[in-house]
C-alpha cells in the first residue's frame, strides 16, 4: 500500500512540474515588448497623384451639360490634365432635355479640351437605345462619339446591329456604321 502511495505521489509531482513548466513558459514574456521595425514604401509613384471618388462637371462645347465620376483618379504630375480613371459613370445632358449615360471600368479624361474615352466593358444607353463596346471616344473638340471593338447596339423598339465600329456625329445627330475587310455590317430590324 506505501508503494502504491508513493506511485501516486510521484504520478502527481510529475504532472504538478509539468503543468508548472507550461503555464511559465506560456506566460514567461508577457512583459516583454516586440520592437517590429517596418520600411514603409509609398503605394503609388512619386510622380502621380491619386483620388478616389472624384466628379468632374461641366459643359462640352456644343452646350450639353456632363458629370464624369470615377472610383479612382490618378494624373501624373508633368501631365496633369491627362486623368485616368476607373469605375466610371458619365452623364450627359443634351439641350433637347435627353440623357446619355456611359459606364466603363476604365478610361481618360483630358481636362483641358474635355475629352473623354472609356474602355473595357462600355455601355452606353440613350433613351430606348443601348450599345456595348469595348472602346468608345467622345471628342468633344470634334463633337463625335466612336465606338469600337466588338460593338453591338440594341434598341428595345427598332432591333440590334453588329459593327466594327460606329461614328456618331452629335451636331448632325448622324450615324456611320462601318466593318473591317470584307466584313458587313450585321442589322436586325424589328417590324
Amino acid at each position: 500500500m506505501i508503494n502504491r502511495r508513493r506511485k501516486i505521489i510521484i504520478i502527481q509531482l510529475t504532472i504538478f512540474l509539468v503543468a508548472s513548466l507550461l503555464l511559465y513558459n506560456t506566460y514567461r514574456d508577457k512583459n516583454k515588448k516586440i520592437v517590429e521595425i517596418s520600411k514603409i514604401e509609398p503605394e503609388n509613384d512619386t510622380n502621380t497623384n491619386s483620388f478616389n471618388d472624384i466628379e468632374y462637371s461641366g459643359f462640352d462645347l456644343n452646350g450639353n451639360r456632363y458629370i464624369l465620376k470615377a472610383g479612382v483618379a490618378d494624373f501624373k504630375n508633368e501631365n496633369p490634365e491627362k486623368v485616368s480613371m476607373k469605375k466610371i459613370i458619365a452623364n450627359f445632358y443634351l439641350k433637347d432635355g435627353t440623357i446619355l449615360n456611359v459606364i466603363s471600368d476604365e478610361g481618360f479624361y483630358d481636362n483641358k479640351t474635355l475629352d473623354m474615352e472609356f474602355k473595357k466593358n462600355v455601355k452606353a444607353t440613350y433613351l430606348t437605345n443601348t450599345l456595348f463596346s469595348d472602346k468608345l471616344i467622345y471628342s468633344n473638340t470634334n463633337s463625335t462619339m466612336l465606338a469600337s471593338g466588338n460593338v453591338r447596339g440594341e434598341d428595345i423598339e427598332k432591333g440590334e446591329f453588329f459593327a466594327d465600329k460606329v461614328k456618331y456625329n452629335l451636331i448632325e445627330k448622324t450615324l456611320n456604321f462601318s466593318m473591317v475587310g470584307k466584313k458587313k455590317v450585321n442589322m436586325k430590324i424589328k417590324k
